[in-house]
C-alpha cells in the first residue's frame, strides 16, 4: 500500500493518542480517605509520680537545714493548682528548698506546705514533663501526701498530684486540671480530669479521660471520688459540698 506525503503525521499522531489513553486508565486511583485528616491524639495525663524524697518529707514534714521560711497564707500553690491549707497560723508551716520531685537525681526549687491540722504536706512548683503520648508540656504542679493520723484517713504515703494544663496540652480538651491519686507504692491510678473539693470525705474528683480525642468536647466519663489507693475508681458521686473550696 502507497502512503501518502503527511499519512506517516497522522498515524503518528493516532499511536500517540492510543498510548496517552492507555496510560490513563492503567493510572493507579488515588486511596480512597488519603484526604481525610488524621485522627486526633487521645488525650493523657502527664508523666508524673510520686518521688520518694517528697513521700518521705511527708514522714518528717519540717524544713531542711537549707530551707527558707515564706509568709503564713491561707492558700498554697499557683493558678488553678491550688488548695486552701487549713488550721490556725500556729499548726501550719511555709517554706522553699530544693528537693529532687522527679528521681531524676536533679533536686530543683519547690514550695511545701505542711497542714498540721489535717496532717498534709503539699508541694508546689512549675514542672516540664512529657506526655503518655509522648508530648512535651509545661505546668504548675501541685501535689498532696498524706502523713499518719490524716484526717481523710488515707494510707500514710499515698495522695495525689495535679497540673494545670492548656488545650492541646497532651492533648487534653479543654484548659483545666489533671492528674492522679497515688498509693503509698508511689503508684498512680484514677487519672483524668480533677476538680480540688477538699471536703471532709475528699478532697479530689477524678473525670477520667475520654479513649479518643475524636470530637470530644470534655473530659467525658463518670465522676470518681473512690479511694486513694491503686485500682480503679469506686464511680461513686462527688463527695457532699463538691463546689467548696473549688479552684
Amino acid at each position: 500500500m502507497k502512503i501518502r506525503p503527511g499519512s506517516s503525521v497522522v498515524v503518528t499522531f493516532i499511536t500517540a493518542l492510543a498510548l496517552l489513553a492507555s496510560a490513563c486508565k492503567q493510572s493507579p486511583k488515588p486511596e480512597e480517605g488519603a484526604n481525610q485528616p488524621a485522627p486526633k491524639p487521645a488525650p493523657s495525663v502527664p508523666n508524673i509520680k510520686a518521688a520518694p524524697a517528697v513521700q518521705a518529707k511527708a514522714e518528717a514534714p519540717k524544713p531542711g537545714p537549707q530551707a527558707s521560711k515564706k509568709p503564713d497564707t491561707e492558700t498554697f500553690g499557683k493558678g488553678k493548682a491550688t488548695v486552701h491549707i487549713n488550721g490556725n497560723p500556729h499548726q501550719r508551716s511555709f517554706w522553699a528548698e530544693q528537693m529532687d520531685v522527679d528521681s531524676s537525681g536533679n533536686p530543683v526549687l519547690v514550695d511545701e506546705a505542711w497542714d498540721n491540722h489535717d496532717k498534709i504536706l503539699y508541694v508546689s512548683n512549675d514542672r516540664t514533663f512529657t506526655c503518655g503520648n509522648g508530648e512535651t508540656a509545661t505546668g504548675s504542679t501541685l501535689m498532696a501526701v498524706y502523713a499518719k493520723g490524716n484526717t481523710r484517713k488515707r494510707p500514710a504515703g499515698s495522695g495525689w498530684w495535679v497540673t494545670e494544663l492548656h488545650e492541646g496540652d497532651c492533648a487534653v480538651p479543654r484548659d483545666d486540671l489533671y492528674g492522679c491519686r497515688f498509693d503509698p507504692a508511689g503508684i498512680n491510678s484514677d487519672c483524668g480530669a480533677v476538680k480540688v473539693v477538699q471536703s471532709e470525705a475528699d478532697d479530689i474528683v477524678i473525670t477520667p479521660l475520654p479513649q479518643s480525642g475524636d470530637s470530644q468536647n470534655g473530659a467525658g466519663g463518670a465522676s470518681s471520688a473512690g479511694p486513694a489507693s491503686s485500682g480503679s475508681s469506686s464511680g461513686t458521686p462527688p463527695p457532699s459540698g463538691s463546689g467548696a473550696n473549688s479552684q
